[in-house]
This record gives structure tokens, C-alpha cells and sequence, in this order.
């Protein structure tokens, strides 16, 4: 039988259709691709290629050989990395976020309910995590919306809601962060529509909050930055709005001279939710408690 190597060597010259391409991707001589073409022949025991005098290339006998063995390395492949997910998810907890800084209390809460696991995070967007989860790269989500509500836009009877658990964890509540000077640093609140057609500061992982602040301020631009210290020092040094939010203001002594005026939209005051598949509610039933 081929080795997993040979049939790499041979999906790799159908689609380079050369040997020398061959060798050269994998950095083996030429000779070691073409032992291994004579064997792929001798294993189908059908001829695979036309051979010239000085060049082969595969006839329909191989090109058929070639697609099944390229279904076969994916399935390999895809084999390989369901047993390495299945043993990460033993010794991990993966847990994706929409929330732009960790929760307070939150990877504390999922140490303590499993002390023995590694606990990893990774930001993403609701409609990524969702699907992260679905596909079991997360054992854990954290939504700006109960997946479970029916009542949700877009949602209906047949929805995927019923395979899912949550538990609200927390909230957020995205502000304007103004210079002193600015007209509206006075206000008790304001609305997104009140900055509309300003220039804005904004940090480039800010995740579902960019999506609603550029479709509720369609007029105006944002100057997007995604190194922290950048964005820090532009915040200090320049007269530019920007966002923040309840929970990144905690603990911030110093103001930079800025105020932080509470947004009304219903959109970015968000309760987020503690998310996992019904499946493993009861497996992970002391996160939620």
C-alpha cells in the first residue's frame, strides 16, 4: 500500500504536474517522487500516466486515482484533527466571547468548576461563536443576546435555540468618551444619531460594537486603530470622540481629561449570556450555577 507520504507526492504532481514541482515542495530528490509514482502504479495495477521521453503526465486512469486520493488525505486529515479536538477539549475548556475585555469573574468561575483544565479564550463575533460552537470548537460561548429567546429578529419556531443553554452573566454599556471641551461632554446621556457625521476614535477589536456604531453613525469616520498603546496615546493627545464602556472604565482613576456619557440605543446596552449545547448542560451545569 501507498504511504500517507506517497499519496501527498501524488495528489502533490496533480496538481503541479510536474515531478521537479513535486521534489522541490517537499525538498526530496527527484528520484524519491518518481519511485514513489512507479509504486502508485503498481498498487492500482492500471497504468496512471502518458510517459514522453522525457516528461509523464496522467491519463484519465490517474486523474480518477488522483481526486480519490485527495478525498482520502482530507478524510485523513479531517480524522486527525477530530481526535486532536476531542483531546483538547479533554484537558481544555475553549471558550469564545463576543465581549471585547474578559468578564469579570468569568474564567475564575470556569477554573473553579474545573480545576483541573486549561481554560482558553478567544474573541469573535456572535454569528463565529455560534457557529464554533455548533462545530464543538467551544465548549462555552458568551453572546450580547439570550440564544434561546425565540422572540429574537429572525428567529422562528424551527430554530436552532432549543439545542442551546444560556444563563445571563453580565451586562455592558457602551458610552461616548468625550473631551472636556466637546459641546455634548455635558450631557446626562446621549444618542448614537447626536455624533452622527463627527470623526471618531475607534479600536480595531472592538467586535459586534464596530457593527452598530458604523450602521447607527452612517455619516460619520473613523479613525481605526488596532495597536492598544497607539490608541492610548491618541485618546490623551487629541480632541477626538471615541467609545468606552462600564466595564473598561473600571478602575480608571485618571479620566485623561475626558468624560464618559452614557448611550441610550437599546443596541449597546447588552446583557450578555453564558452559552453552551442542551447536550452539555449537565456536564457543565457548576459553571452555571
Amino acid at each position: 500500500m501507498l504511504t500517507y507520504e506517497e499519496l501527498q507526492y501524488f495528489a502533490a504532481f496533480a496538481a503541479c504536474g510536474t515531478l521537479t514541482g513535486v521534489a522541490e515542495k517537499f525538498m526530496i530528490s527527484q528520484p524519491t517522487i518518481t519511485r514513489a509514482m512507479k509504486k502508485a502504479e503498481e498498487t492500482f495495477g492500471v497504468p496512471l500516466f502518458h510517459r514522453t521521453k522525457n516528461s509523464i503526465c496522467l491519463n484519465e486512469n490517474g486523474e480518477m486515482a488522483a481526486e480519490e486520493i485527495r478525498l482520502l488525505l482530507k478524510q485523513s486529515d479531517d480524522m486527525i484533527a477530530r481526535v486532536r479536538a476531542h483531546d483538547r477539549t479533554a484537558r481544555t475548556i475553549s471558550v469564545g466571547t463576543a465581549a471585547a475585555i474578559e468578564l469579570p469573574g468569568l474564567v475564575s468561575r470556569i477554573s473553579r468548576a474545573f480545576p483541573e483544565k486549561a481554560i482558553a479564550t478567544e474573541p469573535g463575533l456572535p454569528e463565529e461563536l455560534e457557529k464554533g460552537l455548533e462545530e464543538d470548537r467551544y465548549q462555552l460561548i458568551v453572546l450580547p443576546y439570550d440564544p434561546t429567546d425565540l422572540r429574537r429578529p429572525g428567529e422562528s419556531g424551527d430554530s436552532r435555540a432549543g439545542a442551546l443553554f444560556a444563563r445571563q452573566i453580565g451586562e455592558e454599556h457602551l458610552m461616548f468618551f468625550l473631551p472636556e471641551g466637546h459641546p455634548l461632554a455635558d450631557r446626562r446621556s446621549l444618542k448614537l444619531s447626536d455624533l452622527n457625521g463627527e470623526n471618531l476614535l475607534l479600536f480595531s477589536t472592538v467586535g459586534f460594537w464596530g457593527e452598530i456604531v458604523r450602521r447607527k453613525m452612517p455619516d460619520s469616520r473613523f479613525l481605526v486603530q488596532s495597536e492598544r498603546y497607539t490608541f492610548e496615546e491618541l485618546i490623551a493627545n487629541s480632541v477626538l470622540p471615541c467609545f468606552a464602556t462600564d466595564l473598561t472604565l473600571r478602575g480608571l482613576h485618571d479620566m485623561g481629561g475626558r468624560r464618559a456619557v452614557p448611550i441610550s440605543d437599546p443596541e449597546v446596552n447588552v446583557r450578555y449570556y453564558l452559552t453552551c449545547k442542551a447536550s452539555m448542560r449537565r456536564k457543565l451545569a457548576a459553571v452555571f450555577q
